[in-house]
């Protein structure tokens, strides 16, 4: 992990950056984003811009064996246990366990750096150990929820943490009656409403 100064007075302290960045490819195009615009506010003149948002990515592997379960024999297969992928927001350090293992391009650190700096996502910046404590609590949630009874759980880190950006799509436009801003998420589509404005009284 490399240590960036942050801007600002002395005596402030330094954000803790990863050695290495993803820039996700986006699965959903900008026309789509449109799409998803003008169907929440129709017969609309809208523009589009990319926005990236700063992720740790980090990946675990849980493996689960019986208490009573004796030892394996020597020679026999080793279970490699379920590779989980967690995403920590870098700006909140919330995460989540994604459905897919992220891949893209190489950038440099000082995107991840920009776009972390540039977020108006308020909330504590996760250090490392903070997202390595958040993954491992959110795997062991996940497998507890589905292991028997009298059954252990180990959890082992199968990727140190690493910096990702995750595109996202910021449309904003107008009809007659509205004004609005709305964010869609580059993966998946989701979206929501980060600002609208009234533009007509009824």
């Amino acid at each position: 992990m490399r240590e960036h100064s942050a801007s600002g007075s002395a005596g402030e302290s330094s954000l803790i950056a990863p050695d290495s960045v993803l820039k996700l490819a986006p699965n959903i195009t900008a026309a789509e984003a449109l799409a998803v615009f003008q169907r929440k506010l129709p017969d609309t003149e809208a523009e589009v811009r990319e926005v990236l948002h700063p992720f740790w990515w980090t990946a675990l592997r849980a493996r689960t064996r019986g208490v009573f379960t004796r030892s394996a024999k020597p020679g026999s297969a080793v279970s490699l246990g379920q590779r989980m992928n967690v995403l920590v927001n870098a700006c909140s350090g919330k995460g989540y366990i994604a459905d897919f293992e992220p891949r893209g391009e190489s950038v440099a650190v000082v995107d991840w750096v920009g776009a972390l700096d540039s977020s108006d996502q308020g909330g504590p910046q996760p250090g490392v150990d903070q997202v390595r404590r958040t993954a491992r609590s959110l795997v062991r949630t996940k497998v507890v929820k589905t292991v028997k009874l009298g059954m252990s759980i180990s959890i082992d880190e199968a990727a140190a943490p690493s910096g990702v950006l995750k595109p996202n799509w910021i449309v904003t436009g107008a009809n007659e009656k509205f004004s609005a801003t709305i964010l869609v998420d580059g993966l998946d589509s989701s979206h929501y409403i980060v600002r609208v404005e009234k533009l007509t009284r009824d």
